[in-house]
């Protein structure tokens, strides 16, 4: 009852009631957000759980030489027998080396194995291990694009492995960027494993208003001299997440950007990565 009348004081009238509490959304730049925030201060018995999600306009976004990116569904469950750890006997073998230690992925070994039926009628996917996963169509208007630092790998259904032509495939980006310019970028919970080195990290999103937490990533930034390595698919050489799934970014360039969007793919998101001197 009392973050409820906090909520009407200040002039939010659009929220849903939740087992813990209330959801809603406002905007972090209105008098209406400056009020809430400045309620709860005193009332160190409530905690709001705060999430910065940035919006860009179309002119920020069209400037950007470079783009983070990557599809916004992950529909599509991580390697059948990887998940079975190993498989059942007669299965192939795991499609990741991993560290015995961390079990960090070192190598990818063989082709994915999936439920191909759970991508249903998607161009664009991703796989609960941050794989990208792209339709038989999609897979061929790439090829014909001219775009550049990726290749195409066959995904399979796991109950007809290597039978007949795959339906979708695994896009792997084999360009690699260098460091990303650090400071501005920031992080934060790095992990590193002593057995095989692998290193992870997440981007800095655990920030302070007063005594109150909130979260927002921090921004990519790279020293402009990337633009002389940088094809239209790319990968950080920085890895992010738990050291058991720890993943690169991809970022694109402005041409991929423009041309996803001219194919008229569905399923994914960019924002601006920034450029320093």
């Amino acid at each position: 009852q009392s973050v409820r009348q906090i909520l009407q004081q200040v002039g939010i009238r659009r929220f849903r009631e939740a087992p813990m509490g209330f959801d809603f959304k406002i905007d972090a730049d209105s008098p209406e957000f400056e009020a809430w925030l400045h309620a709860f201060q005193g009332k160190p018995d409530i905690t709001p759980h705060i999430a910065i999600r940035r919006r860009y306009s179309d002119d920020e976004i069209s400037s950007a030489s470079l783009l983070l990116w990557g599809p916004t569904n992950q529909a599509i469950e991580d390697d059948w027998y990887d998940l079975k750890e190993g498989g059942y006997r007669g299965s192939p073998k795991a499609s990741h080396r991993r560290c015995p230690a961390c079990r960090a992925k070192l190598e990818q070994v063989r082709d994915l194995l999936v439920e191909v039926w759970k991508m249903g009628k998607r161009d664009l996917s991703m796989t609960y291990s941050y794989k990208v996963i792209v339709s038989a169509r999609l897979a061929q208007r790439l090829e014909a694009s001219g775009l550049t630092g990726f290749t195409l790998r066959p995904v399979w259904d796991y109950r007809r492995p290597h039978q007949g032509e795959p339906r979708l495939f695994q896009l792997v980006v084999t360009n690699v960027l260098p460091a990303m310019a650090s400071p501005p970028t920031e992080f934060e919970e790095e992990r590193r494993c002593e057995v095989c080195g692998t290193e992870s990290r997440f981007r800095k999103h655990t920030h302070w208003w007063g005594r109150i937490r909130y979260y927002e990533e921090t921004s990519v930034y790279y020293g402009r001299e990337v633009l002389g390595v940088a094809a239209d698919f790319n990968r950080t050489v920085e890895l992010f997440g738990e050291l058991a799934v720890a993943h690169p970014y991809v970022v694109i360039s402005q041409r991929a950007y423009g041309w996803l969007r001219g194919e008229g793919v569905r399923g994914w998101k960019a924002e601006p990565v920034y450029l320093v001197e």
